[in-house]
């Protein structure tokens, strides 16, 4: 084979090591900069349910840097998502998005909605910690027009209803997963 044969095996090694080396080099450096794959939730016609247990669910939510997509109504305390503290969750609203407000209320054992003089002084104080949770343009408009509230009188499935085009970004896709 002689030097010049030596020459070009020892040179093709040293270029295969050079090559994988590099490869390497870069998939270490890319997979080390690459953003894990971001959870994506549906949330579809959601009536609301328990303040605490929604805190909860939007807090882990946002910890996790959670995107959320919108379709149809979130009602009650769904629309807890809006608080200006979870800012892990990136929300979105498809066309026909639309959150529901109403004032928090009380349920007594048998389901009916606790109208106290205690019970309307909570609301009050629950409705100002809520609202000064939301961003300040929904905080200051829905201080300003007339919200409903169960424990003053009104039905409890009245909502206050407002567009979710006008609460957040318009999704990229406009149908929920199945």
């Amino acid at each position: 084979m002689g030097e010049n044969g030596r020459f070009w095996v020892a040179f093709g090694i040293m270029l295969l090591a050079f090559a994988l080396a590099t490869v390497m080099s870069v998939y270490m450096v890319t997979a080390a900069h690459a953003e894990p794959g971001v959870q994506v939730v549906h949330i579809t016609d959601d009536p609301g349910g328990s303040v605490g247990e929604y805190y909860r669910k939007y807090k882990a939510l946002s910890d996790a840097g959670t995107e959320i997509h919108f379709h149809g109504m979130c009602a009650s305390a769904c629309t807890m998502v809006l608080f200006q503290e979870f800012t892990g969750i990136r929300a979105c609203a498809d066309e026909g998005a639309i959150f529901g407000f109403h004032k928090p209320f009380q349920t007594k054992a048998d389901g009916k909605v606790t109208r106290t003089k205690s019970a309307r002084r909570e609301t009050r104080k629950l409705w100002a910690m809520w609202l000064s949770a939301l961003p300040d343009p929904l905080h200051r408009y829905l201080q300003g027009v007339r919200v409903p509230s169960a424990t003053d009188g009104d039905e409890t499935n009245t909502m206050l209803l407002i567009p979710g085009r006008i609460l957040l970004p318009r999704c990229p896709v406009t149908v929920a997963a199945s």
